[in-house]
């Protein structure tokens, strides 16, 4: 027997939930600013995207489904996803290394010698997009050594996670109907 299911507006515990989703998000504004609010929201839909494409892409991929749109689709949402979000941590981890003040960091987060002279001699080293480099002095990097890696196989993730997602459209296209396509390609001329 299968249950209808009932929107989530018109069930009373339904609409405690949205309220509070309403409270939640008035609050997150006054504490975040607009800033803080849009990260908060992009953060948590690159959650959801990496959390429903990892539940297609299992299951598309038990099911032996290759030449579905959907399997690629699952594929690429959780491939973009994760590649961004990694990218994000991997970044913002290796820029923020330094703090606010890298002699302080040096001498007294790590406990090593800060060479002011060495700095001053490789400043375009350190003001580089990629790789990410924060250095004390010649031997010790406050950047760990984790990140550059990082951000080379996220950013890899997401670009394999682009062509999953251009494989969904290929696929879908190539599963249209003849007549269907026929019929859009004659109305384009």
């Amino acid at each position: 027997m299968k249950t209808r299911s009932i929107p989530l507006r018109s069930r009373p515990e339904g609409l405690a939930y949205l309220g509070g989703l309403a409270v939640m998000g008035v609050a997150l504004m006054f504490l975040l600013g607009a800033v803080g609010t849009v990260v908060a929201v992009v953060v948590a839909k690159l959650c959801v995207g990496m959390v429903a494409g990892g539940r297609g892409s299992v299951r598309a991929v038990r099911e032996r489904a290759w030449g579905r749109p959907r399997t690629w689709l699952s594929l690429g949402v959780v491939g973009v996803s994760s590649g961004v979000a990694g990218f994000a941590v991997a970044y913002l981890t290796g820029i923020l290394s330094g703090g606010l003040d890298v002699g302080e960091a040096c001498v007294h987060g790590h406990g090593v010698r800060y060479d002011e002279a060495y700095r001053a001699a490789h400043a375009r080293e350190f003001s580089r997009w990629f790789p990410l480099h924060s250095k004390c002095n010649a031997n010790f990097d406050l950047v760990p050594s984790w990140v550059n890696p990082a951000i080379v196989f996220f950013v890899l993730l997401a670009a394999a996670g682009v062509l999953c997602l251009v494989s969904a459209v290929v696929t879908a296209v190539g599963r249209r109907p003849r007549s269907v396509a026929m019929a859009v390609t004659s109305s384009c001329r």
